[in-house]
């Protein structure tokens, strides 16, 4: 049995901004004897925050017992596994810093420093062999900013707001200044995103040089005095705060970590609406899929997966902040629940496939009369340059078409809104199950073969402008959606009738009869007994019907063990028609049983038929 501790570890920087610890170490240490364990572990994590100088981290290097890097979402596994006299107990947890996340660069740091977190009793629970736990994190930005201090890193979060109606503004450059006594610093500068937020990371050397630096090398007060400027990406201002803004008491001597709201009296014009990734086909995913975490994936109502090629559409605007915009899409996978298991990964261009992306309008003049011509515009990865009926992909960047003119040669580009199809096998690729062997009636892991499980991603739109890497944004999340593309290989079907394998099936579904099973094609006269097996993670409604003089005819099904794994005999004699039947009852002649499983399976626009197998006899 292994013991595995999970969570996520972050700080803040300001209180509508947590950044996670990205790339820092966690670490597990045993208890040195003699500890209060019980006073430790109930301690509160802010007040058993402490540093870790050189020596004591030397001294405790013998008691390690699991460590592990930060991912970028914060989340951190550690696996007692190489600490086989671990047996639960509590343990200390110290934080390794060699850097911080985002600093500007990685020169003149400091020596590398630890600092313990807590001491915790984890509360392990049971999971198949092993023991699970969890802790979460944010360390308060009163600790957190200071120890980004003492790596040089410092940090302006903020948010641009309309004065009035106090609605966000994104899609505008915020520059950062800090006001010196000879000439003013440019500290940095962002692009605000759809909730108006954005942050500026700069060193404390960007404020404290002068033009005799490094001769001289002096900032009057500890910190910068900030003041901000706002403008259009196209540079057209919007907000101009004058240098003594910075010499006022709230922005005067800032610390590492500096949160700052400003106001536009008028909002920036838009000429069009901002871009928004937020449908998968027809399933909007705030509301039409189980997107949030934790939460299936699956569609809402219908609990369907994604399978297949997807359509990936919302709003596709020519131009962001006023330029030529760009966009793609990244996905990672997550587990059951939503949770990140794995970094962003471009959508390559083997992932998707050729999307139609709207239309170009041209009016003509034709024998006295006006006539409006259009051709599709395609987003196809096997034709990336860009011509009148193809738009560019640079670099895994699709370049939105900018014709704007109908009277002209090169018309008017009308977006549609779908922006990529992708090709969800190509993903996340699921192993074909091997189905030989499995007859009607019977599990479908009876010789050896896995049940199918869903996978599980998010997907995300980026959105810049061209060429411009400072612009980039997100322009939509799905943080979870399931995905099943499983193939079902050597299905049998046609029973002991007409049988059969056959391969690249979308479920295992295969029916047959006790008495053909028997005797092959011989005729029956006595009793009629059938057999089913259907499999599918998301399995739907499964039923077997029967065609012949007097029909259809009705079956029972068992009520199964598993959703996912249907199988044995069904029950003759189970209305419709009303009253049932019996074989006895049955005129002499050929009939059909067909057994057909729905699955709960969708493109965002379509579902796949019924899967089916059928069997035929003749009673006499």
């Amino acid at each position: 049995m292994s013991y595995y501790l999970k969570g996520t570890l972050k700080g803040a920087l300001c209180s509508d901004c947590i950044e996670p610890l990205e790339g820092l170490v966690i670490k597990a240490y045993a208890l040195a004897q003699g500890r209060d364990v019980a006073a430790l572990a109930a301690a509160r994590t802010k007040d058993t925050f402490e540093g870790v100088p050189d020596t004591d981290r030397d001294a405790k290097a013998g008691r390690l017992l699991a460590e592990a890097t930060i991912d970028a979402t914060g989340a951190y596994v550690l696996d007692f596994s190489k600490a086989p006299n671990y047996k639960g107990e509590a343990i200390e947890l110290d934080l390794y810093c060699a850097t911080v996340p985002r600093r500007k660069n990685q020169e003149g740091l400091p020596r590398p420093m630890q600092f313990t977190l807590t001491v915790l009793q984890p509360m392990w629970r049971e999971f198949r062999d092993d023991r699970v736990a969890a802790w979460d994190y944010t360390i308060p930005y009163r600790i957190w900013c200071g120890i980004r201090g003492r790596f040089g890193a410092w940090v302006i979060c903020g948010q641009v707001r309309h004065c009035e109606t106090q609605a966000p503004i994104g899609g505008v450059r915020v520059r950062a200044f800090d006001v010196d006594w000879l000439q003013d610093d440019a500290l940095g500068d962002d692009v605000t995103d759809f909730s108006g937020h954005f942050r500026i990371d700069y060193l404390a050397s960007d404020f404290k040089q002068t033009i005799f630096s490094p001769t001289i090398n002096l900032e009057w007060t500890g910190g910068p005095d900030l003041y901000f400027k706002v403008e259009t990406l196209g540079g057209v201002p919007l907000l101009a705060e004058p240098p003594s803004r910075g010499r006022a008491p709230d922005r005067e001597n800032a610390g590492p970590c500096f949160c700052a709201d400003l106001c536009l009296k008028e909002s920036p014009p838009v000429t069009e609406p901002l871009p928004v990734f937020d449908a998968l086909g027809g399933y909007l995913y705030a509301s039409q899929i189980e997107s949030a975490v934790p939460g299936s994936g699956l569609t809402v109502g219908d609990h369907r997966a994604f399978y297949s090629t997807v359509r990936l559409n919302g709003v596709l605007p020519k131009t962001l902040g006023g330029q030529p915009m760009e966009y793609r899409f990244e996905f990672r996978t997550t587990d059951a629940l939503g949770n990140p298991t794995g970094p962003w990964t471009v959508v390559a261009p083997t992932q998707f496939s050729d999307t139609i992306i709207g239309r170009i309008e041209r009016l003509v003049f034709v024998l006295g009369t006006w006539m409006t011509l259009t051709h599709y515009v395609h987003a196809d990865p096997a034709s990336p340059g860009a011509d009148a009926a193809h738009a560019a992909i640079v670099g895994g960047w699709i370049q939105v078409p900018q014709f704007s003119n109908a009277l002209d040669v090169n018309g008017f580009f009308v977006p549609n809104g779908d922006m990529l199809r992708v090709i969800t096998p190509m993903l996340v690729p699921q192993p074909a199950l091997n189905m030989a062997g499995v007859i009607a009636g019977e599990s479908s892991t009876a010789h050896g073969a896995a049940l199918a499980q869903n996978r599980h991603i998010a997907l995300r739109m980026r959105v810049r402008a061209v060429g411009l890497p400072g612009t980039e944004q997100d322009a939509g999340t799905c943080a979870h959606v399931a995905i099943e593309n499983t193939v079902y290989n050597n299905v049998h079907k046609g029973g002991s009738w007409a049988p059969v394998d056959v391969s690249s099936q979308l479920c295992a579904c295969s029916v047959d009869s006790l008495q053909l099973r028997a005797g092959g094609c011989a005729g029956l006269n006595a009793a009629l007994d059938v057999l089913f097996t259907a499999a599918h993670p998301n399995l739907g409604s499964v039923g077997v019907s029967m065609n012949g003089p007097g029909g259809p005819y009705g079956f029972g099904m068992p009520v199964p063990l598993n959703a996912a794994d249907q199988f044995g005999q069904a029950i003759n004699g189970v209305a419709p028609p009303a009253g049932g039947w019996t074989f006895n009852t049955l005129p002499d002649c050929a009939y059909i049983v067909t057994l057909s499983a729905h699955l709960l399976l969708t493109t965002g626009d379509s579902s796949p038929l019924p899967v089916q197998d059928q069997i035929a006899f003749c009673k006499k």
